[in-house]
C-alpha cells in the first residue's frame, strides 16, 4: 500500500512540476504526453486534487505581479476522444456551439460602464496576474466599449505565425505560445512587442444581462461589443461536427482548413447552446460538463532533410534518424525525426537535399512521412560497423543490428527495455545513462543490487528520488511471466508471443528454457524462423536469467485464457457510438467495457481500433461519418447495427 501511496505522490508532484513549466514558457512534455500523465492518475485516483486544479501556482517573486480573483472560476477543459464525445453529444444536445481551439494563452478582461479596468490571466483558475499595463498595448484591444457594458470577457491571446517569422524568431523565441505567455506576463520589458498580439474572444459575463444560449453570447460580443470573436459555428449532430472537424483535419495528408490559417490552433472546443442546460450539467473538478476539448490527433510541416543519423537503439537496432531543417510542429522546434528502417528509407525514395512532410504521431513523435520535392542529392549510405563497438553490422529482417554481445549500446539498450517492460518509474533514459557511466548497471540484473546509499551520490540525485527509485524497483521482482519474456530484449519474443505459448500451457519459466524450437514452431502465431529466433534467444540470455534468479528475481506463473466455445468464436468485434441497449442486469444502457465482456464470453475478442484484421465494425447509428466508419468502408469491414450484433449472441 505503502507503494501505491509514493507512486501516485510522486506522479502529482510530476504533473504539478510540469504545469509550472507550462505556464512559465519551459515545457518539456508535448500536450499529448502531458495528457498521458493526466490519464494515468485518473486510472490511479480519480479523486485526486490535482485533477481539480487549473493552470499552475502563482510564482509571485518571479513575476512581481499583482493578482486578482476571477468572480467566476476560469477552468480548462476535458478533452475527449471521438468515442466519448458521442457519448457527451447525447447529452448536451441539441445544438452545439463548435470554435477554433486557438493556441495562445487565456485571458479576462473586467470593464465597467464600457471602460476597461483589469486584465487577468487565467493563473490557476481562481487567481490571475493582472497584466493590464500589457493588454492595453494589444492591436485590437478595446480600452472602451461602444456600449456601457458592465461586466467581463474570456478570449486568447494568440500571435500570427507570419508575425512570428518576421519580428520574434530571430531574438530566440521559441514558438508563438511562449513568446505570448513570456512578454505578457512581465511586469517590466520592452512593452512595444505587445502590439503584435491579438484577442479572440469566446465567452461574456454579464452582471446586468442573462444570456440563453451561446448563439446569443456570441452575437452580442460581435455586434454590440464590437469584439473579435473565435471563428465559430452552429450544428445539431454529431455527423455535423465531424464533418467540421474533417474540414480543418483534411484527409490527413496536412491538406484542412488549419494548416491554412495563420495562426495556431489544435483541435475545437464544443460546448452546448443552452445557458440553461450549461447550468443543469454543472461542472466536476473545477471543469465544465458542458464543454469539451477535441483535439487534432498530429501535426505536421514541411522542411528539408539535412542527413540521415543512425541510433544504436532496444534490440541492438540501428534505427535511422532524419537531421532535418528546424521547424515548428504544434508549437515545438522538430530538427530530428524518425525514419524507421532501412525498407521505410527506400520505399520513399529518400535522398539528401529532399524538402520532405514531417508529421508528430499524436503529437509526440517526429515522423518523415513522404517527399514533397525531390532535392536531386544521393541516396543516405548505411553505416558498415556498430558506432558504438565498431562491430561490422548485419541484417535481421528489415533492420541493421550490431551482433556483438559485448556493446555497450546493447548494455544501454536491454537495460532500458527491461525498465519500460517492467513499468519501472522514476528511471528515464538519462538515469540509465548516468549509471551505467558511474559503473552501476552492467545488465539488467544490477538493478536489483542498487541500493539508495549508491544512488545518493550521484549528481541531482536527493535521498527522495533514490528511495523512490529503489522501490519502484523492489516492486518487480516477481512480474508476471509474459512482462519478464519481453522484458528479455529478444528480437521476435514480444509479451504478445510469449501470452500465446502461456495459452499452450507454457506457464513457467522452467517450462519455456526447456522447449526446443519445433514445440514453439507447432504453437499457432510461430513460424520456424521465429521459433528458432526465441530459443537462441533464450539461450543468449541464459546467464542473464540466471542471474536474476540467485538475486530472487522470478516471474510469476503465468495463468492461461480459459477457453471459451461460443457463437463469436475466432470473430474480432470494435464498438463505435452510445449503444441504446439496456442491460438487464443494472438497467442501464450497455457500457462499451459490458459490450467487450461479452464478446469475450462468447468466444470473440474486442479491438481498440478499425483494421483489416477487424471482422466486424458494431455501430450504435448505421448511418454514422466518424472516422471508424469511414475506416470501416474504406476497407471493407462488414459494419453492424447494434440490433444484427444482439442478433449474434441470441443465434
Amino acid at each position: 500500500m505503502a507503494g501505491k501511496k509514493e507512486q501516485l505522490k510522486a506522479l502529482e508532484e510530476d504533473i504539478r512540476r510540469h504545469r509550472r513549466l507550462y505556464y512559465n514558457e519551459q515545457p518539456e512534455l508535448s500536450d499529448a504526453e502531458f495528457d498521458e500523465l493526466l490519464d494515468k492518475l485518473k486510472e490511479l485516483d480519480p479523486g485526486s486534487q490535482v485533477l481539480a486544479e487549473v493552470g499552475a501556482p502563482l510564482d509571485l517573486d518571479q513575476a512581481g505581479l499583482p493578482t486578482k480573483e476571477h468572480r467566476i472560476p476560469m477552468g480548462s477543459l476535458d478533452k475527449v476522444t471521438e468515442e466519448k464525445l458521442e457519448l457527451w453529444v447525447e447529452k448536451a444536445g441539441p445544438l452545439f456551439l463548435i470554435q477554433e481551439k486557438l493556441d495562445g494563452i487565456s485571458l479576462e478582461l473586467e470593464y465597467q460602464e464600457g471602460r476597461l479596468v483589469d486584465a487577468i490571466t487565467r493563473g490557476n483558475g481562481f487567481t490571475g496576474e493582472v497584466v493590464s499595463h500589457n493588454a492595453v498595448h494589444f492591436s485590437n484591444i478595446s480600452t472602451e466599449l461602444p456600449s456601457p457594458f458592465t461586466g467581463s470577457v474570456r478570449g486568447e491571446v494568440i500571435l500570427r505565425l507570419s508575425t512570428f517569422e518576421e519580428h520574434f524568431k530571430e531574438k530566440d523565441f521559441a514558438n508563438p505560445r511562449n513568446t505570448v505567455s513570456g512578454t505578457v506576463r512581465k511586469k517590466h520589458g520592452d512593452r512595444s512587442l505587445n502590439k503584435y498580439f491579438e484577442l479572440f474572444f469566446y465567452d461574456v459575463l454579464s452582471v446586468d444581462r442573462k444570456f440563453e444560449s451561446e448563439k446569443e453570447k456570441m452575437g452580442y460580443l460581435s455586434d454590440e461589443l464590437g469584439l473579435a470573436v473565435a471563428e465559430s459555428y452552429f450544428d445539431q449532430t454529431m455527423e455535423g461536427l465531424l464533418d467540421i472537424y474533417d474540414l480543418y483535419e483534411g484527409d490527413g495528408e496536412a491538406n484542412g482548413k488549419r494548416f491554412e490559417l495563420d495562426y495556431e490552433i489544435d483541435g475545437l472546443v464544443v460546448r452546448s447552446d443552452s445557458i440553461a442546460l450549461q447550468e443543469e450539467l454543472g461542472s466536476r473538478q473545477n471543469r465544465p460538463r458542458y464543454a469539451m476539448a477535441y483535439k487534432f490527433p498530429s501535426s505536421g510541416n514541411a522542411t528539408k532533410l539535412l542527413a540521415v543519423d543512425w541510433s544504436l537503439g532496444l534490440g541492438s537496432r540501428l534505427t535511422p534518424v532524419a537531421r532535418l531543417e528546424p521547424v515548428q510542429i504544434a508549437g515545438v522546434t522538430v530538427s530530428n525525426a524518425t525514419l524507421h528502417n532501412i525498407d521505410a528509407i527506400a520505399e520513399l525514395d529518400l535522398r539528401i537535399g529532399d524538402m520532405v512532410f514531417v508529421e508528430r504521431r499524436g503529437d509526440v513523435i517526429p515522423k518523415v512521412v513522404r517527399v514533397l520535392e525531390p532535392g536531386g542529392g544521393k541516396n543516405p549510405v548505411p553505416p558498415k560497423a556498430c558506432p558504438s563497438c565498431k562491430t561490422l553490422l548485419a541484417m535481421d529482417g528489415k533492420y541493421l543490428v550490431c551482433p556483438s554481445d559485448e556493446c555497450p549500446g546493447k548494455t544501454y539498450g536491454d537495460i532500458l527495455k527491461w525498465i519500460n517492460s517492467l513499468e519501472i518509474d522514476s528511471l528515464g533514459e538519462k538515469w540509465v545513462s548516468t549509471l551505467i557511466e558511474a559503473g552501476l548497471l552492467e545488465d539488467p540484473a544490477d538493478l536489483y543490487v542498487l541500493s539508495s546509499e549508491s544512488l545518493v551520490p550521484l549528481e541531482r540525485m536527493g535521498d527522495t528520488l533514490a528511495a523512490k527509485i529503489i522501490q519502484n524497483i523492489e516492486e518487480t521482482r516477481n512480474p508476471p511471466l509474459e512482462r519478464f519474456i519481453a522484458a528479455l530484449n529478444i528480437t521476435g519474443f514480444s509479451r504478445q508471443r510469449a501470452r500465446m505459448l502461456i495459452d499452450e500451457g507454457i506457464v513457467t519459466l522452467d517450462q519455456l528454457l526447456a522447449l526446443t524450437s519445433g514445440e514453439i514452431a507447432a504453437v499457432k502465431g510461430f513460424a520456424d524462423i521465429s521459433a528458432d529466433g526465441v530459443v537462441k534467444g533464450l539461450r543468449k540470455r541464459g546467464g542473464l536469467i540466471a542471474k536474476l534468479k540467485r538475486l530472487g528475481v522470478e516471474p510469476r506463473k503465468g495463468e492461461p485464457a480459459e477457453e471459451i466455445d461460443g457463437v463469436l468464436n475466432e470473430k474480432t468485434f470494435c464498438f463505435t457510438g452510445a449503444i441504446k441497449r439496456i442491460n438487464p442486469r443494472t438497467e442501464k444502457r450497455f457500457t462499451r467495457k459490458q459490450l467487450q465482456d461479452l464478446v469475450k464470453a462468447n468466444g470473440g475478442r474486442s479491438l481498440k481500433d478499425v483494421t483489416s484484421k477487424l471482422d466486424h465494425l458494431v455501430l450504435a447509428n448505421p448511418d454514422s461519418k466518424s472516422a471508424k466508419a469511414r475506416k470501416a468502408r474504406d476497407l471493407d469491414v462488414n459494419i453492424l447495427s447494434e440490433e444484427e450484433f444482439f442478433a449474434l449472441l441470441d443465434a
